[in-house]
């Protein structure tokens, strides 16, 4: 009774061993990392996608299968062609990797409650969102004279002696080139 049910519990995993299908992995070629969202179809009409980390069942059986992803080119495999365990795609230059939309939506909750509002509610809305200091600024203030009494020589006094600067380069040039024409015409004299 034993050997019996030993040998029907190991002709049920010899079984389901047979019918298992296969498990497989979709690659990027390039970073080798597993591609999620890829989707598998094959010819029988069975269509899937691949898990986060890039794995799929084989169906049992079938004569072409196809995988696609809007990153990477589109791929067809044969039956003979599946030897390994891991499928690699190639990244689709041409693809948008993102695509960024600036700006709001027509009917934003803040858009409708301040449609509803009364008007000095939207000027007080407005305020807020402004935050105008109040009272004295000591700071502004000092700027504000600054600007008035200093800003003007301060700018001044960079542009001379950005002016300066580029003369004395100037200079040292005209100076390096007569130098040079010197040691030239010392050379030719000496020649003779």
């Amino acid at each position: 009774m034993a050997s019996r049910t030993l040998y029907i519990i190991c002709l049920q995993l010899l079984s389901s061993g047979l019918l298992a299908q296969r498990q497989m992995v979709v690659v990027n070629v390039e970073s080798k990392v597993p591609i999620r969202e890829v989707i598998v179809s094959a010819d029988n009409g069975r269509e899937m996608r691949t898990s986060w980390d890039g794995l799929f069942e084989v169906p049992d059986s079938f004569e072409r299968i196809d995988f696609r992803h809007p990153d990477f080119e589109h791929r067809y495999m044969l039956t003979s062609e599946l030897l390994g365990d891991t499928i690699f795609l190639i990244p689709n230059t041409n693809a948008l990797r993102e695509v960024v939309i600036y700006g709001e939506r027509r009917f934003d909750k803040r858009m409708t409650s301040m449609m509803q509002s009364t008007p000095q509610q939207k000027l007080d809305a407005v305020l807020e969102r402004i935050k105008i200091p109040t009272g004295f600024n000591p700071i502004g203030f000092a700027l504000w004279i600054y600007d008035l009494t200093m800003r003007q020589k301060v700018e001044d006094r960079q542009r001379r002696k950005r002016a300066l600067k580029d003369v004395r380069k100037q200079e040292a040039d005209y100076e390096q080139m007569w130098n040079s024409l010197e040691n030239n015409s010392e050379e030719a004299l000496t020649r003779k």
